[in-house]
């Protein structure tokens, strides 16, 4: 098999895998939360406050895909929509309460399951692999 179609063979095997493996630990974690509703609140606690469509831009997801993790988020009572008072068009999202409260718990869930799916793999190759696929990522972001 050609390297360059086994790699694309095996970084397609690697997302479907982490995508299970992550579905399975959440489940377990008792979180309440789907991997990507995960992501989601994630990118909340680290950036703050943000626009849906900021929000879509930084999951590369488009604009319905976020709508419906935020209806689920604001379901569980983890975030709200604010309207920007600068465009009526625009939702602000925030994190609620009881989303900023989960904190904690969740980056710990978050960082231990990856740590465990890692074991095994010196931070030497990990950090090779990181920067191979930086490489990888900016050169399919420069001709698309």
């Amino acid at each position: 098999m050609l390297l360059s179609k086994e790699i694309a063979v095996y970084l397609n095997l690697a997302a479907c895998k982490l995508k299970q493996y992550s579905s399975t630990m959440m489940r377990q974690s008792n979180l309440g939360l789907t991997p990507e509703q995960f992501l989601l609140i994630d990118l909340l606690w680290n950036e703050g406050p943000m626009s849906q469509q900021r929000i879509a831009d930084m999951m590369q997801k488009d604009k319905n895909s976020v709508t419906k993790l935020l209806d689920a988020l604001e379901r569980k009572e983890l975030v709200v929509r604010c309207k920007n008072p600068n465009d009526r068009r625009s939702n602000t999202i925030v994190l609620t309460p009881k989303g900023e409260d989960m904190k904690a718990a969740a980056k710990e869930t978050g960082i231990s399951m990856l740590d465990n799916a890692m074991i095994g793999i010196s931070e030497k190759e990990l950090k090779g692999f990181l920067a191979t696929l930086k490489k990888l990522t900016d050169t399919m972001s420069s001709i698309s």
